[in-house]
């Protein structure tokens, strides 16, 4: 007995002790080869949408980066943040019309001197609007308060829609490009479709020339965006984003009703909706919600449009949202005006990815694993992590996937959570089969202390034994005190008394 409680509490306290140990490595759904130099202490990598597809949190709590030995090693997890900055400013600059022959022409163009402080003037009249195809922009002073960041083209025709190209230059002579865009001024339904914002790629320029592509249209002022120096960028280059492409919503059961799923928990910040028809405009309201059966919220809504003219075919800009990892996404149609049609409505999906951080601590290969619901982030601060570090931090890249096999079919000596799952699962149930047989020793052990064996049914017989004993011994004791006692005995006892009294005289006469 003494034997089995010492094995019980060791299984016991094994079990404990491996339960509440820290798991040097988890089982993940799939691991990525990463790519690195060596020689470096930190590396950083940008995760690809491969990681967030397989991840089980919304969080990416389930991400961890292994060596060679198949190690956990100390990283750090950033989500992207927009930059802070301060609004940016508008000020009204002068254009100057040029004819076709004058765009080309090194320094100031036919019409237009250069004062002494930079500042342009016209020299004649400008030409009609059917002889220039393009505009000459002197920034002015804005010039040297930031970079340009757009121009605002406000436009006196109702009706216009075409592509406009932008370049920048400082003396007039040399012309880098600068931006492009598709201008579009339209009257729906007593209102006014506008899109008059031309994106700029920040350069310093005193002068901008902006070449009109399809057709020049009466232009009523023109305005340029300046970003105050050392303010950091508003947003990210759409193509500095990953993107999830081609995903076709599905028809609701109501009319202008889309349901679409982006599949994954992608950090969604940017949606672009692509109608099924040309030249169809529809107010719409965009919801999202983590999982079916919660309540939908709203994320976004604008008007949204696909207008063809000629050559020329123009969308709505993408809408732009808070970072969302929401999966199950609903759009809801104005239909007073026919909605979106006939055709199928497909979206494209955008986000900035997450940066992680690592320590190479051990020997390569460095890998990472994703894909445990289970799995709580281990991830601390990027400054904790550096510790004032003065070492380069290198950029490694994540590669292909490992094989399944490799993945999950590795030898135990290499997968080191699952070895200790098998060992605690021993140590369970060898405590439980030790508890059973203390058990079962305990109750033969009460079984054979008890007459006739069977302890359930000894019980009652030894209580009735015991009280037949004690009335015996009473009964001797009145007999002791003499005949006279026994004479005295009540007849309605029964005839136990007289029994007893016999017993001494039969055995006399024998």
């Amino acid at each position: 007995m003494k034997h089995l409680l010492k094995v019980t509490g060791w299984c016991v306290a094994f079990v404990c002790a491996g339960a509440a140990a820290p798991a040097c490595a988890e089982d993940f759904a799939r691991r990525f080869a990463l790519q690195l130099e060596e020689g470096a202490a930190y590396y950083t990598v940008t995760l690809p949408a491969a990681v967030y597809a397989v991840s089980q949190r919304n969080d990416l709590g389930d991400v961890r980066v292994f060596n060679g030995a198949g190690e956990p090693v100390p990283y750090s997890l950033e989500a992207p943040r927009e930059a802070a900055r301060t609004p940016p400013s508008l000020h009204a600059v002068r254009w100057f019309p040029l004819r076709p022959a004058s765009a080309g022409q090194a320094g100031a163009p036919l019409g237009v001197t250069i004062a002494s402080d930079g500042s342009l003037r016209a020299t004649a009249a400008p030409p009609g609007r059917a002889q220039h195809d393009t505009d000459l922009i002197d920034a002015g002073q804005a010039a040297h308060e930031g970079r340009a960041s757009a121009l605002v083209v406000h436009l006196r025709d109702d009706n216009y829609q075409g592509r406009v190209a932008v370049e920048s230059s400082d003396d007039l002579r040399n012309w880098q490009a600068a931006g492009d865009a598709q201008l579009l001024k339209v009257s729906y339904n007593g209102s006014t479709l506008s899109q008059d914002r031309i994106e700029l790629n920040g350069a310093h320029a005193r002068y901008l020339r902006m070449h009109w592509l399809d057709g020049v249209p009466y232009v009523e002022s023109i305005d340029v965006e300046v970003q105050a120096a050392g303010a950091g960028r508003a947003q990210l280059p759409d193509s500095q984003r990953e993107w999830r492409e081609g995903i076709v919503a599905r028809a609701g059961p109501k009319a202008g009703e889309y349901f679409f799923s982006t599949g994954d928990p992608y950090p969604v910040d940017r949606l672009r909706l692509t109608l099924p028809q040309p030249n169809t405009v529809a107010p719409a309201v965009v919801y999202s919600r983590g999982e079916l059966g919660a309540a939908w919220r709203e994320v976004s809504s604008a008007t949204l449009f696909r207008l063809h003219n000629g050559d020329v075919e123009q969308h709505n800009p993408g809408l732009q949202l808070t970072p969302d990892t929401d999966r199950h996404w609903r759009v809801v149609v104005d239909t007073r005006n026919g909605g979106l049609g006939s055709g199928a409505l497909t979206i494209a999906a955008g986000w900035r990815p997450a940066t992680l951080t690592f320590v190479a601590r051990g020997a390569a290969p460095f890998t990472i694993g994703v894909g445990n619901a289970s799995a709580v982030s281990t991830a601390v601060g990027r400054d904790e992590l550096l510790m004032g570090a003065s070492s380069v931090i290198a950029t490694a890249r994540v590669g292909e996937p490992l094989a399944l096999a490799q993945n999950a079919d590795a030898p135990l000596s290499t997968n080191p959570d699952a070895f200790r799952r098998y060992v605690l699962w021993a140590a369970l149930l060898l405590a439980v089969g030790s508890l059973a047989a203390i058990a079962w020793r305990l109750g033969r052990s009460v079984s054979h202390r008890l007459p006739g064996g069977d302890g359930a049914a000894a019980v009652p017989g030894a209580m009735e034994s015991g009280l037949a004993d004690t009335a015996v011994g009473a009964t001797d004791a009145v007999g002791t005190a003499g005949g006279s006692s026994r004479e005295a005995v009540n007849p309605a006892a029964g005839g136990a008394a007289s029994d007893i009294e016999a017993g001494p005289k039969r055995e006399s006469n024998t």
